[in-house]
């Protein structure tokens, strides 16, 4: 563990997904260099009635450590419903300006796109070939439960959008067949969106429509079961589908937004694939690419793009949203 004592800047750290609940604690030089995230511990959010229960159970757990007394504690948590839990940010249950402890709040997803451009958190997987127009922004996207997409300018503000839930197409004609199954199985009227095809949910919708398309029954309905039990071959076509059009969400990310500066991809799910040896970086990239007007290609084909490599990514976007505290 790093030597707290060192370090001017200490605050308690979290970031609340769908699933879990992260605490850490960031720290930092005055300089902003070597900044860090150490006594990290993840909890099962079902377990937890409130954000301040499970904010309590982490502090108990660190004072055990460190003293913590007088620790500032800034908040990377998600929207206004996270879940199914429906967890709400609205001060009658969470008290945040109430509670001068608490310094900072962002949404999951900023926390996530802060977090992904620091040096600690990503490997490039492919490199960048021109120089970059300063008006670029840096593009990022978090496959997980759902589909986040957000940009970061080249001052460090992030760029709210409502993420994978833009209309969904497909290029070849398995694509359209699978989108067209996707929408005879949704639950609902409107449009098929990315989200139906690229995230943890997305995946399930794969792989019960490629299990009709081929005649097939459908067997499991998690991730976690259909990437453990599934048909090798159904397994298959699931995923190259899943990176087929998680390509070509990226593609219309990165022209609507201009962010070519570079592509950040990480998430629950890019996690769990690329341990497994299931990231397929080449079908990805190659429906990233696709054949545009040549200024567009130039800049598709010339954007680096880095995985996210670091699962607490979020806990270092909450520790860098208290410089824009500072600078206010």
């Amino acid at each position: 563990m790093a030597d707290v004592l060192k370090y001017s800047k200490k605050v308690i750290v979290s970031d609340i997904g769908a699933s879990n609940i992260r605490f850490g604690l960031y720290l930092e030089n005055a300089d902003g260099q070597d900044a860090t995230v150490e006594y990290i511990e993840k909890y099962d959010r079902s377990t937890f009635g409130a954000f301040h229960d499970a904010l309590t159970t982490y502090q108990r757990s660190l004072a055990r450590k460190i003293d913590i007394s007088a620790l500032p504690i800034s908040i990377a948590a998600a929207g206004s419903r996270i879940n199914a839990h429906s967890w709400r940010f609205s001060q009658e249950q969470w008290a945040f300006k109430k509670d001068p402890r608490i310094i900072s709040t962002i949404s999951d997803l900023e926390g996530f796109a802060l977090g992904a451009l620091s040096n600690k958190t990503h490997v490039e997987i492919r490199a960048g070939a021109s120089e970059k127009d300063p008006q670029m922004n840096d593009t990022v996207i978090a496959v997980g439960t759902g589909l986040g997409l957000s940009y970061v300018d080249r001052t460090g503000i992030t760029q709210k959008t409502h993420g994978g839930h833009m209309c969904a197409f497909g290029i070849t004609l398995e694509q359209n067949t699978i989108l067209r199954i996707v929408q005879r199985l949704a639950d609902r009227d409107y449009m098929v969106v990315y989200e139906d095809l690229a995230s943890g949910l997305g995946l399930v919708k794969l792989y019960q429509a490629v299990c009709l398309y081929n005649g097939f029954p459908v067997l499991f309905f998690t991730p976690e079961d259909i990437l453990e039990k599934a048909d090798a071959n159904v397994l298959e076509q699931t995923l190259r589908l899943f990176h087929e059009f998680l390509g070509l969400f990226a593609h219309m990310a990165l022209v609507f937004g201009h962010g070519y500066h570079g592509l950040y991809l990480g998430g629950g799910v890019i996690d769990v694939l690329n341990k497994r040896g299931l990231f397929d970086q080449e079908t990805f990239i190659k429906f990233l690419n696709q054949d545009a007007q040549p200024i567009v290609a130039k800049n598709l084909e010339n954007c680096p793009i880095y995985l996210i490599s670091d699962s607490n990514i979020a806990l270092y976007g909450a520790g860098q949203a208290t410089h824009h505290l500072e600078c206010a």
